[in-house]
């Protein structure tokens, strides 16, 4: 999809999602142009269910009420708190670009995305969050099952690359499976 004339961000939704910061204050309203090389529509698309997955758990333990009433760990009281309601809420995201991607048969795309450097604090909180969460899906805390490792791989290449770039650095491909 490189080449195209690209939208503004708002139109298009963010590849972070819910987790893009919206705090117009701490930017000049510069962005860091980002590239996701190579990015495997089939993985990104198990990435996406399984975050889905948990998040709809999140904000089912969040409208639940006192977990601390039913003995859950301090911390995924405290990520219930975070994912289940302050991230909440639906944001606008690339669904359509993966859809058309899906729909056209397409293995691989490339997806271009202008973004504020606030984005790497966002990008470093949503690592540590999603650590936290395979962490309790592992030790079955949680209904949702782990990241297979493929997607795990994925999360953290996808938030590597937003990452480096905030920081400066060139894109670098996905060089694992194309398919989950």
């Amino acid at each position: 999809m490189t080449g195209e004339e690209r939208a503004p961000q708002e139109e298009r939704g963010s590849p972070l999602g819910r987790y893009e910061p919206h705090d117009d204050a701490t930017t000049d309203g510069a962005t860091v142009h980002v590239v996701l090389r190579g990015l495997p529509v089939q993985v990104w698309l198990a990435s996406r269910e399984h975050h889905d997955d948990l998040m709809r758990e999140y904000r089912l333990l969040a409208l639940a009420g006192d977990l601390e009433a039913h003995h859950a760990p301090a911390r995924l009281v405290e990520l219930v708190e975070i994912l289940g309601q302050r991230y909440a809420a639906a944001a606008s995201r690339r669904d359509e670009e993966l859809e058309a991607a899906l729909a056209a048969g397409l293995a691989v795309i490339d997806q271009e995305s202008d973004v504020t450097p606030a984005a790497v604090g966002a990008v470093r909180e949503l690592r540590r969050l999603m650590a936290e969460s395979d962490r309790f899906c592992e030790e079955a805390q949680l209904l949702t099952l782990p990241r297979p490792p493929v997607v795990r791989d994925f999360g953290e290449w996808f938030l590597d690359e937003f990452e480096r770039q905030l920081e400066g650095h060139a894109p670098t491909p996905w060089d694992g499976p194309l398919t989950p």
